[in-house]
């Protein structure tokens, strides 16, 4: 705060002086030193001149030639003074001439100046004072670029959005976020009216309610674009503590639009798990109660009703296990070891696990040849899972009688790093609208047909948590009536290193 008194002082005197009329500045010099100069070498001249005519004013002396002489004095004494005047007014009007130059050059932001004088003068103190102050402005300028590069850069660097306006609501300040969140203009934003640049009328309204009030008014505005966003928005009026007026605007946005998804995916996943836990214990619940009303005592009607139960109750059980897979995995708990596994053995493994379930339902379960030695990094159990996850699914929505289910290994092409598991199928397919979400918990294209085949609805989601836990990827590609096939893409790993 001191370095802004001392700037001002420094230049006001500069400010007076009039450097476009520097024949003004000579005129003072010369007044002030040739006409006291020429005046005592005309005056001097005659006086004398009047006192010898006085002396000899009875004399027959002929005074011409001395009066001559004096004249030429007078005249030769007027034009040494004005040559010297002349000589003087320029030493000191140079270095003066310098200083102004140098303070104009300053005031129009030029730093890092110097201004070198004669020593052992005034002027040269006053030219040394002028360094000190460009030393000063300098330095006080390059901290201030300094902290508002650094300020520049942490609001760039900021998730929220930050806007600044003024007391005109004309823009002062925006951040890149902002920009972003906002859909503003990239080019020259700052210095105009902010209701040229946003046309929602709910951020407007909570701006104005700002500027007039005096505490921080917020919203949350459904953003209109493709995709819509969710944003808070919260406008801050600022206030100086002396004084009553709004001097601007402090708007900070932040993008909830992740919150509200996740806040939709709670509720519909409490609601699935709701449902999805009620139906097979309303069937338990149903089918006991009638055993208990008198078909315990028939024998043909008993049996029905007690492969209803079992069936529910394995259809329960296989829910609450998912139900825990998948919490252990998002929550970090599930312990992955992962090791070098032949990707030609785990198909074979898999396939033998499947197989009389595909002979019952007259489907061809088979593995395109793998090439040998080819190994993936994983833990082992995370791959039984996801297999027996994806195979399962194949089969379940395949057709009986002629439908085929394909296991292939290969390496990616044009990689040594990448392994791809691939699964096949020829059943129903997937809508493309569905694709996107086919990975989500609960999340079923045909949902009685589904739960008719007893699916969870969390295959596919466990299936994806342990794969991008492996650090691999999976993607899905289906046409309705021709099949779909997923592609899963695990580290590949050579087990002699």
């Amino acid at each position: 705060m001191s370095g802004g008194p001392e700037k001002t002082r420094a230049t006001e005197p500069l400010e007076g002086i009039d450097s476009s009329r520097p024949e003004r500045r000579r005129a003072r010099l010369f007044r002030r030193i040739f006409i006291p100069f020429a005046i005592t070498w005309i005056t001097l001249p005659a006086l004398v001149a009047a006192i010898l005519s006085w002396v000899l004013r009875d004399s027959d002396i002929d005074l011409g030639p001395l009066f001559l002489g004096l004249t030429f004095l007078a005249l030769t004494g007027s034009g040494v003074s004005v040559w010297l005047a002349s000589r003087v007014a320029r030493a000191i009007a140079q270095p003066l001439r310098r200083l102004i130059r140098f303070a104009e050059r300053t005031g129009h932001g030029e730093t890092g100046l110097t201004i070198h004088l004669e020593a052992d003068s005034e002027l040269s103190m006053l030219g040394r004072a002028f360094n000190r102050m460009s030393d000063r402005l300098a330095k006080q300028i390059e901290q201030i670029d300094r902290e508002t590069a650094q300020l520049r850069a942490i609001l760039d660097g900021m998730v929220e959005g930050v806007v600044a306006l003024d007391s005109n609501e004309r823009l002062l300040f925006v951040n890149e976020r902002a920009i972003s969140l906002l859909d503003l203009p990239t080019k020259n934003p700052v210095g105009r009216r902010f209701w040229e640049l946003v046309r929602v009328r709910e951020l407007l309204d909570t701006v104005n309610n700002a500027v007039k009030g005096t505490s921080t008014v917020s919203c949350d505005i459904e953003w209109p674009g493709t995709p819509t966003r969710n944003l808070t928005i919260h406008a801050t009026p600022l206030i100086a503590p002396s004084e009553i007026q709004v001097r601007g605007t402090v708007v900070v946005v932040h993008d909830i639009t992740d919150l509200r998804r996740l806040e939709m995916l709670r509720r519909d996943f409490v609601a699935n798990v709701s449902h999805e836990l009620k139906t097979p214990l309303s069937v338990i619940r149903l089918c006991a109660e009638t055993l208990d009303s008198g078909a315990l005592e028939d024998a043909q009607a008993r049996g029905g009703f007690v492969t209803q139960i079992i069936q529910q109750s394995e259809r329960l059980s296989f829910l609450i296990v998912d139900l825990l897979s998948i919490a252990r995995i998002e929550s970090g708990r599930e312990s992955l070891r992962p090791q070098a596994i032949e990707v030609a053995e785990a198909l074979e493994d898999c396939l033998a696990r499947h197989e009389n379930q595909a002979h019952q339902q007259g489907l061809s379960l088979k593995i395109n040849q793998t090439p040998p030695d080819l190994w993936l990094w994983m833990d082992e159990e995370a791959l039984t899972q996801v297999l027996d996850n994806l195979v399962g699914n194949a089969i379940r929505y395949t057709q009986a009688s002629g439908g085929t289910v394909t296991l292939s290994g290969r390496p990616v092409a044009g990689s040594t790093e990448w392994v791809e598991l691939e699964v096949q199928d020829t059943g129903i397919g997937i809508p493309e609208t569905d694709l996107p979400r086919i990975f989500e918990r609960f999340f079923r294209v045909e949902k009685a047909r589904s739960r008719e085949l007893g699916g969870t609805g969390l295959g596919l989601s466990i299936v994806k948590h342990l794969v991008t836990a492996s650090e691999g990827s999976i993607k899905a590609a289906s046409k309705l009536a021709k099949g779909s096939t997923f592609t899963v893409r695990l580290p590949r790993v050579n087990p002699s290193n």
